[in-house]
C-alpha cells in the first residue's frame, strides 16, 4: 500500500502530514532529512512477514521462560 502525502505543518519535533485523501499522519520529523511545510512525502507500508515470525517467536520464548520462572511449565 503506498500513501501519497503532503507536510501539512511541523508542530514542535513532529511532522503532521495530510494525504490526498484528508487523513492525518504524525511522524517525528527527525525521520526526514530537511523537511519543510509543503514537502511531498510518499510512504509505503509493507508486510514483513519475516520479521513478524521472528517477533512471534521472541515472544513466544519470552513466555515460556515467565512460565518456568513461576513453575508453570
Amino acid at each position: 500500500m503506498k500513501k501519497e502525502t503532503i507536510v501539512d505543518r511541523i508542530e514542535e519535533d513532529k511532522a503532521v502530514l495530510v494525504t490526498d485523501d484528508e487523513e492525518t499522519i504524525i511522524l517525528p520529523a527527525d525521520w526526514f532529512d530537511d523537511i519543510y511545510e509543503g514537502m511531498a512525502i510518499d510512504i509505503t507500508f509493507k508486510h514483513n512477514e519475516s520479521r513478524e515470525k521472528d517477533a512471534l517467536s521472541e515472544a513466544e520464548d519470552l513466555l515460556a521462560e515467565i512460565k518456568r520462572m513461576n513453575g508453570d511449565e
